[in-house]
């Protein structure tokens, strides 16, 4: 790693602490991923067609724990260097690819140990401390919670950053690549239908007899596909937006509202 790439992954780690003030509810990080690579983009590509497509295919929607977004920021960055030396086939589609496969499964680890788990125990440890007025009790919880936090965000990059540059190349030219790509997008497609069923929790009640047989709407649904009524409705507002051009605002409201009718009339909830 030159010094010019150790000054690059100083400026992801430190311009990664805004992603989360950059926040969207269409894209999510999006916006603050894109940010915080722009300087970086701006050495890559002079030509300002070349830089502003690469910022544009970083402003997509994106979203995972903070903790491990240097980690995939070195990775995009090493791609994009390999991809501004030597053009890569489908560069877009590879970047976002490995962005979405990866994003999903990293917020979960992220979550699950540095939010629901460790910072628990640390917070635990301090208590037991500061209950008692010792001044230790939240000096012991900063260090503890943020140095394992810290040490992660700043080496993930450049953790990221070697993995890319050393194999990207190799499985660009193998083909090894397009399959990383395919599977990340699967993985990718996996979480969103998993995140549209736990976070989209709709349920008929409707109940009613058919020749004396008791029929359940959601019964019969759930028999079909399970989640299948929250997917239907995701593929809807994906489909408004992308083909329609409905704005968001709009969508927001007309699910309100929708949802406040066959609520209040007891036909879903």
């Amino acid at each position: 790693m030159t010094t010019e790439d150790k000054k690059n992954i100083h400026s992801i780690f430190w311009r990664g602490f805004t992603v989360m003030g950059e926040m969207t509810y269409v894209r999510m990080q999006g916006p603050g991923f894109g940010w915080t690579m722009m300087p970086l983009l701006r050495k890559l590509y002079k030509n300002d067609d070349d830089y502003y497509a690469a910022l544009t295919r970083h402003m997509q929607y994106f979203n995972t724990n903070p903790v491990f977004l240097p980690f995939l920021q070195g990775i995009v960055y090493s791609m994009e260097k390999q991809n501004a030396e030597k053009p890569v086939d489908n560069i877009e589609e590879s970047v976002q690819g490995l962005k979405v496969g990866l994003m999903g499964p990293l917020a979960g680890l992220g979550d699950s140990f540095f939010t629901g788990t460790w910072r628990v125990i640390t917070t635990g440890i301090a208590l037991g401390l500061a209950t008692q007025g010792n001044v230790l009790g939240p000096i012991l919880f900063l260090l503890l919670f943020h140095l394992p936090y810290y040490f992660v965000r700043y080496y993930g990059g450049v953790l990221g950053y070697k993995v890319g540059a050393n194999y990207i190349s190799e499985a660009q030219e193998s083909g090894l690549l397009t399959s990383i790509t395919k599977g990340c997008s699967m993985l990718g497609l996996i979480m969103i239908g998993a995140m549209s069923f736990l976070n989209v929790p709709l349920k008929f009640t409707v109940n009613t007899k058919f020749g004396g047989v008791p029929f359940k709407l959601q019964d019969t649904l759930d028999g079909i596909l399970k989640g299948i009524v929250p997917l239907l409705i995701i593929w809807l507002m994906i489909w408004l937006l992308r083909k329609k051009k409905v704005s968001t605002t709009a969508l927001l409201i007309g699910v309100i509202v929708i949802s406040a009718v066959l609520g209040g009339l007891g036909i879903m909830i």
